[in-house]
Order: C-alpha cells, then structure tokens, then sequence
C-alpha cells in the first residue's frame, strides 16, 4: 500500500519547490492556511488505504492488546441510524434533523468548522462542512483524511465519529475541541515559558508516537493543525489528517508546509515518519522564542530551503538568552539534518527536559487544584455570630464582678472543670456522672460565693457600728 520510488524529471525539480507557497517572518503574522501542496498527485499516494485498524487508546493497548473499537464512534453511527448510510447521498434537512448547527468555530480554505449537538442528547460535537466544489482534483486528500482519522483512536487525537455527504457537502462528525489552534495562541503570547513549551512537545510526542507505531505518517505537523483543548490550557490534540498516509517503504512524494518542511523530502532521497519529528523540533524553537529557526528576510522560497537543507541552527540573542541549555540540546535533537540520528517520538517522549517540565507543570496544575478547592471550602464555612453589645457587658460583668475572693475561686473552679474533660468533649458528650460532678462543683461555688458576701456585709455592718 505505499509508492513505489517515483521516476523524477530533473528540471521539473525546481518549479516542484516553488508550489509550496509563502513563509511567514517573525513574529508569525498569518495562518498558512491551505498552503501545504505537493508536487505530484497525493492520491499516487494513497492507495486503496486498508480497513480501518484497530483503535484502542494508548493504555488499552497496553493492557490489553489490540482491543476492537467499541466507543463513542460506534455509538455515534447507532445514534445516527435517522440518517442514510454515509456512503450514500442525503439531504441537508436530514443532517438538521439529527444535529442542531451552533457557532462557527473556525475556517479555511476548503471547509468551514461549526459547533454543533446531537438533538437526542445534547452532546456538543463539532461539525467539519466541506464543499465539494472547492475541492476539485483533491477529493482524495478528504477520503485519505476519513479512513486515517476513523481508524485512529488516541486522547491526543482528535476523534472523527460520522461523516455523511449531501450532493453538494460533505459533513464530518467530529470532537469538540474549544480551545483554538496553536497558532492562534502564539500569535496571541508570542511565545511560551519552557514549562509549557514542554508539556506541548509531551503531548504532541504521544500523538505522534501512536500513529508512528501504526506505520501513518501525518506530513503536515504544524501549529494550525494542533488544537488546545480548551483557552489558556497548554494541553494539544493533533488534527488534520489529509496528507497523512501509510509508510511501509520511502516516500518522495515532496508535500507539506515550507516553515515545517523536513530536509530529505527537499532533497527528495525518500522520507519517513521522522519528517514529523522535524517538524516539531520546528514547533518547539517557535514556542520557545517566538519565531522559525530557517527564515528568509527577502520572503525568498528559494533561500528558505537552501537554509531548510543546510540545517544550520542558532540561538540569537536576546531571544535565547534565558532559555536552558537542556531545551536547546532537545531542539539540537530534533531539528537534525540526517534523518537517522534524529531523536524519534518515543525518545523525544523521555527525553529528560520533556519529563521534567511536565511534571513542573502537573505539580502547578495540582496546586492549583487543591487551593480552589481549599477557598471554595472556606468560602462555604460560615462565619460565627457576633454576640451583641448587651450580651458582651453582661457576661463581662458575670466574669469580672465581685471581690477578689469570689473573682479567684470562680476562676480556680472553671480551671478544676476544664481539666476534667477531655479537649474534644461538650456537655451532650459527657457521662452523666462528669454531669452530676459538675453541677456538683457549681453547687458548692455558689455556696461559697454566698458565704463570702455574707461575711463581707457582716465586716461592713461591724465597721458602720
């Protein structure tokens, strides 16, 4: 199921570099939207891709071995039985009597993306709507992108559940992933503390590590197809799979985005899943610094893969001058030349920076957790009543009032009554003979008490006499 290595006309090999359009300069102004081409038809690469494999997440495969995929896909083609089979032509009323249409999320080139629910249960859903018109001569990279994507099954990956196709559209039934793409958020930030630049490069690794482990190739790695799960979290999802492809022997195909580029598909010596590891080696100097690593002032295609090719790397100052030697020698790493000593995606995975900021990152994110949960705690504990002024001067009067005598033997009497209880014991948990000795005590205190007036006024009267 892959190419075989394909005849090349030498002087058709420049004009093959120049129909991968424009590069953008720092800082990252603009979306390169629809600008990954290639120099021969992709559908020479895809053939007849094969039955879906099997999809289990990352851990079910470890535990149990290739698990049939029983999940929400599955549940989604039940639920969608209202609807024809998705191989054949529907009409759009049918497609809104199962779903509900929301806002429009995103857009590009060819399809529009919209948030969406199913009627029957309210799950919010995002919904891919694709004209059909506008991808003429291209109609196999959506065919490639629904049998990868179906197959695939991964927390890193952004799941597809349905597709179904009306003569003019063709919809597909996808996660909702609210946080925007990668690209928006750079160029929002500009860039990102090591911290998070890390806990990226981690989550991308294990998307890339499970398609690389079932021979797929994605050919198209970059920030506008890496989506947050939600605002302001640096946690990603790897979408857009229409270049994507099975590998079992070199491809030349040349393909992808010319920021991103790997240098062997320039070359055009046959390429690999190691061109995705070069790509994010790309994504992680932009994280770090804000711009690309091989960039052209003049926006001269030609020069930016003569640099691409080159793989001279630098860390200008300022823009580097804080970050860790550790992060640099990953981005050394991964942004190497030769394809054989580049780091895979499992290596980048438990490369020592990538482990370490994480775990930064997981223990912040626990922190964080646990003082919510403390202020929400305190915020519901109520506040004791105050008790009011008149209460305050009488019991100051109870307390403090009377002769020296009566003020230390009611004092030493509540010392004697405190040590006779345990420090977490009230009145209602006390046994009845603590009861009995107390009011005993309290007895005998107010005898006393009587006693030394009596004896005061006797003083007075035998002085007044």
């Amino acid at each position: 199921h892959a190419d075989a290595p394909e005849k090349r006309d030498p002087d058709s090999q420049k004009s093959s570099t120049k129909s991968l359009g424009m590069v953008p300069l720092p800082p990252v102004s603009r979306k390169q939207k629809g600008s990954s081409h290639t120099k021969q038809e992709v559908k020479n690469d895809v053939v007849s891709s094969p039955s879906p494999a099997v999809a289990a997440s990352r851990e079910d495969e470890k535990t149990n071995g290739q698990a049939p995929l029983v999940d929400r896909a599955d549940t989604h083609r039940k639920k969608a039985a209202a609807l024809p089979s998705e191989r054949s032509s529907i009409s759009l009323s049918d497609i809104e009597r199962v779903y509900e249409f929301g806002r429009v999320i995103g857009d590009g080139n060819f399809a529009v993306v919209r948030e969406c629910r199913r009627r029957d249960s309210g799950e919010p859903l995002a919904l891919k709507i694709v004209e059909r018109s506008k991808l003429v001569g291209r109609e196999h990279m959506m065919q490639n992108e629904l049998s990868l994507l179906g197959s695939l099954s991964h927390p890193r990956i952004v799941r597809l559940f349905a597709h179904h196709h009306t003569p003019t559209h063709s919809y597909l039934v996808m996660e909702l992933v609210r946080g925007g793409d990668l690209f928006e958020a750079i160029s929002d930030s500009g860039k990102f503390p090591e911290a998070e630049a890390g806990l990226m490069v981690s989550d991308v690794s294990e998307a890339l590590e499970y398609i690389h482990g079932k021979s797929i190739v994605h050919r198209d790695l970059k920030p506008e197809n890496l989506l947050r799960v939600a605002a302001g979290v640096c946690r990603l999802k790897l979408g857009d799979f229409g270049l994507a492809m099975v590998v079992t022997e070199p491809v030349f195909t040349i393909c992808g985005t010319p920021t991103y580029v790997a240098p062997e598909i320039l070359h055009e010596t046959g390429y690999g899943v190691a061109v995705d590891v070069w790509a994010l080696g790309v994504i992680l100097y932009v994280l770090l610094c804000g711009f690309p690593p091989f960039r052209s002032r003049e926006r001269d295609q030609e020069e930016l893969f003569k640099l691409i090719k080159q793989a001279q790397l630098h860390f200008p100052s300022p823009y580097w001058d804080s970050i860790s030697e550790e992060a640099k020698n990953l981005v050394r790493c991964l942004i190497e030349v030769d394809p054989t000593l580049r780091l895979t995606s499992e290596q980048t995975l438990q490369h020592p920076w990538v482990k370490a900021m994480t775990s930064v990152c997981m223990q912040r994110a626990l922190t964080d957790k646990t003082q919510k949960k403390l202020q929400n705690a305190g915020a519901k504990i109520k506040k004791p009543q105050t008790e009011n002024s008149e209460e305050l001067l009488t019991n100051k009067t109870e307390r403090h009032c009377g002769s020296k005598e009566e003020v230390t033997l009611r004092r030493k009497t509540q010392l004697s009554l405190r040590d006779d209880d345990s420090p977490d014991m009230n009145l209602q948990s006390r046994s009845f003979d603590q009861i009995k000795t107390s009011e005993s005590v309290n007895q005998s205190m107010n005898n006393l008490v009587f006693q030394s007036k009596q004896n005061s006024q006797k003083s007075s009267n035998q002085r007044f006499n």
